[in-house]
């Protein structure tokens, strides 16, 4: 989604740039795109798959292959599953991103897309409060699994705390990279980013909006 520029206070309006593309590449990126992304969003999250490292003499691209987890979360007195997939790090704390996503969510006899269950997709985690928390939970096991680093939540808002991550990030030299796009990005575009009325109302009937009211009407 392009940004509003501000310069001296006064608000102005998101450059764009128009590229011309074989039509075979064109066919690639619509199947490469997920539900409600648009093609910006398919571009970026292509290149955010890809880490770049400046040599002295050369560029050299990284493409990471994927890894897929799950886990059972106890939310509003339901056991739900969430499966979801990330970069394979191999173990460099230094120089990696997650790119962490949601695939599939096991909810009661059911297997639902996270677009139907949370009525955010992955690009837009951050207009949903659950879904925010879900995906933070999965980058906190994904820590755990591949550098055995507990990320430690007392209470469920602990998540959301920017300074217990960037805490966790210090104390083991974790990538900057990985800070910035996998928890700061996300975390900032929950506070900065207005909601859209579709996304709004997109949530406001989503499975998991269901499940709240039910819990709310139980107590």
């Amino acid at each position: 989604m392009a940004q509003n520029r501000y310069v001296g206070g006064t608000a102005l309006p998101a450059r764009t740039k128009t590229i011309k593309v074989e039509i075979r590449t064109w066919d690639r990126l619509k199947g490469q795109k997920e539900e409600n992304e648009t093609f910006d969003d398919v571009i970026k999250r292509l290149l955010r798959e890809k880490t770049v490292s400046l040599g002295d003499d050369n560029i050299k691209a990284i493409k990471y292959e994927r890894k897929v987890a799950f886990f059972n979360s106890d939310d509003y007195e339901e056991t739900i599953g969430f499966e979801f997939e990330y970069n394979d790090v191999k173990s460099d704390r230094s120089d990696f991103t997650l790119d962490l996503k949601v695939r599939k969510v096991f909810y009661r006899k059911r297997v639902i897309n996270p677009s139907e269950f949370f009525g955010a997709d992955n690009t837009h985690k951050h207009f949903s409060g659950f879904f925010l928390t879900i995906y933070l939970k999965a980058v906190a096991l994904a820590l755990r699994k591949e550098f055995r680093i507990e990320f430690r939540a007392r209470h469920e808002s602990d998540y959301g705390s920017i300074a217990s991550w960037r805490q966790l990030y210090y104390d083991y030299s974790l990538s900057e990279e990985s800070f910035r796009e996998d928890i700061e990005e996300p975390l900032r575009l929950s506070e900065e980013e207005k909601i859209p009325e579709k996304w709004k109302n997109a949530i406001e009937n989503s499975v998991s909006a269901g499940l709240t009211d039910e819990y709310h009407d139980s107590l």
